[in-house]
This record gives structure tokens, sequence and C-alpha cells, in this order.
């Protein structure tokens, strides 16, 4: 794996872990609080603003036919 491929898989684990913390969180807990609802907002802006998310997967997923392509990786 290149480096492009693993900052683009980087920054995509780091927003789903972001993400799945906050849900997480939320489902382990009885009471809502104000910065768990802060957190779900953000996470309802960042899906609908059309988040870093989406472009990074797909360009790693281009990065990562590129390198099939080119025989880079091996199964």
């Amino acid at each position: 794996m290149n480096e492009y491929l693993k900052n683009r898989s980087s920054r995509i684990h780091d927003n789903l872990y972001l993400s799945l913390t906050v849900i997480n969180y939320a489902l382990s807990n009885d009471y809502i609080s104000i910065g768990l609802a802060h957190e779900l907002s953000r996470l309802l802006n960042q899906m609908e603003s059309g988040s870093h998310l989406k472009q990074d997967l797909k360009e790693a997923e281009a990065e990562a036919y590129r390198q099939v392509e080119e025989g880079a990786t091996h199964d």
C-alpha cells in the first residue's frame, strides 16, 4: 500500500471512528446530554454537507484499483 492510500485510509478510519464513538455513547447512556446532542448535530451536518469521507472513499477505491492494475499488490 502506498503512502497516498495509507493517508486516505487513515482519514477514513478517523472519520468513522469518531462517528461510531458518538453513536456508541448515545446507545450506552440512558440520558442525553447537551454535548451528545451537539455531537449528533455535528455528525448530521457533516453527512449533509458532503464530508470528506465520501471523497476519501472514492479516491481510496480508485487508488486501490490502480495499484491492482499495475500489479503493485498481490493476493
